[in-house]
C-alpha cells in the first residue's frame, strides 16, 4: 500500500504515519520506485499503535510491547495506574473549571485572588490539581536528552533504556577522546573531557531554566531555533557579566 492508501484506510493524517515510521514503530520497505510500501503486517502494527495511543500509552511502552520486550498486560496495568493519577488530578481543576464557567468568567472580569484561593481550599480538602513543576522536570528532561539525539517528540526516549546508556556513554567517550588528542593520552585528560562535558550539560540546563518561564508566555519560544538563539544571548550575557566582574576587582583590586 502506499502512504496515500494508508492514509485513507486508517482516517489519519500521513504526517501521523511518518511520525510514527520517524520513531522507529514501524519500517516499511521501499518498491522499486523508491517509494515507501506499507505491507498488511505495517498496516496491523499501525492500528495497534494509534489503538494503544488512543489509551493513553507512552510511545516507549508501545516499543517494548510491539518488540515483546514488555507484556502487554503488564503495560495496560502500568497505563492504568497512569490513568487514575490523571483522574485525581483532574478532578480539582474540572471543579475550577465548571465554577469559571457557572460564573461566566472573562479576561477583562477574571479575579486572580479569587481563584487563587478557590485552588488552595481545594487542595486542603484533598482535592487534585496538574503539578506543574512536571512542566520544568519535562523540559529539562528534553533538553538534556536531546543532545545525544534520543528523545521524542515528547521528550520521552526514543529508544530502549540500554541504547540510551550506551549513546551516552559513546558521548562521554568522544569528548574524552577529544581532550585527550590535545592534552595528551592519559587517564586525567580523559576525565577531564568527560567532565567538561558533564559541566557544560549542566550550564545549559540552568541556562535552560529562564527559556522555559518565558515560554510560559510566548511558546514560540521553545522552538529549537529559538532556543538556541536565546540560549547564545544567554550565555553571551554571562561572560560580558564576568569581564565587567573581572575588570571591576581589578581596578578596585578586589
Amino acid at each position: 500500500m502506499t502512504i496515500k492508501e494508508v492514509e485513507q484506510y486508517l482516517e489519519v493524517p500521513r504526517a501521523t504515519v511518518r511520525f510514527y515510521e520517524k520513531e522507529g514503530l514501524i519500517r516499511p520497505e521501499r518498491g522499486g520506485n523508491g517509494y515507501r510500501d506499507y505491507s498488511e503486517e505495517d498496516v496491523e502494527k499501525l492500528r495497534k499503535i494509534i489503538i494503544f495511543r488512543k489509551l493513553g500509552m507512552s510511545l516507549p511502552d508501545i516499543e517494548d510491547v510491539l518488540d515483546g520486550a514488555k507484556p502487554l498486560s503488564q503495560a495496560v496495568e502500568e497505563n492504568i495506574v497512569n490513568l487514575e493519577k490523571q483522574i485525581e488530578e483532574l478532578k480539582g481543576a474540572l471543579f475550577v473549571c465548571h465554577k469559571l464557567q457557572e460564573e461566566k468568567e472573562e479576561m477583562e472580569t477574571f479575579e486572580v485572588e479569587k481563584y487563587w484561593n478557590v485552588i488552595a481550599e481545594e487542595e486542603k480538602k484533598g482535592n487534585r490539581f496538574l503539578d506543574i513543576a512536571k512542566d520544568m522536570v519535562r523540559f529539562e528532561k528534553t533538553v538534556f536528552l536531546e543532545h545525544f539525539d534520543i528523545a521524542d517528540s515528547e521528550g520521552n526516549l526514543a529508544v530502549s533504556v540500554p541504547m540510551a546508556i550506551l549513546a551516552m556513554l559513546g558521548m562521554a567517550l568522544s569528548c574524552g577522546l577529544v581532550f585527550c588528542i590535545f592534552k595528551g593520552w592519559s587517564r586525567e585528560s580523559l576525565i577531564e573531557g568527560i567532565r567538561m562535558m558533564i559541566t557544560l550539560l549542566v550550564v545549559e540546563m540552568v541556562v535552560s531554566i529562564p527559556i522555559f518561564f518565558m515560554s510560559r508566555k510566548n511558546p514560540e519560544v521553545l522552538k529549537k531555533k529559538n532556543r538556541d538563539a536565546i540560549r547564545l544571548k544567554i550565555c553571551l550575557g554571562i561572560i560580558v557579566v564576568c569581564i565587567l566582574l573581572m575588570v571591576i576587582s581589578k581596578i578596585f583590586g578586589l
